[in-house]
């Protein structure tokens, strides 16, 4: 899409798009990943109508360290 909109903003057309070609090949769109950009109410809302699970997270929320988290690499 074009850089003159938010990404939350064009949420609706990608999804639209996505659809459209999954369905070529009898797939549903059941769940969704994007980042926090994708993140807003309208985003959200119009994803929970169309009963797509979506894993995005809140909008200027990221916190790159958690308390008690630790990370064993193996």
């Amino acid at each position: 899409d074009f850089a003159d909109k938010r990404d939350s903003q064009c949420l609706e057309q990608i999804v639209e798009l996505t659809e459209e070609n999954l369905n070529e090949n009898n797939i549903e769109l059941q769940e969704l990943l994007a980042d926090g950009g994708y993140s807003s109410g309208e985003a959200l809302a119009y994803l929970h109508q169309k009963n797509i699970d979506a894993y995005i997270p809140n909008f200027g929320q990221y916190k790159p360290e958690r308390e008690g988290f630790t990370f064993h690499k193996e």
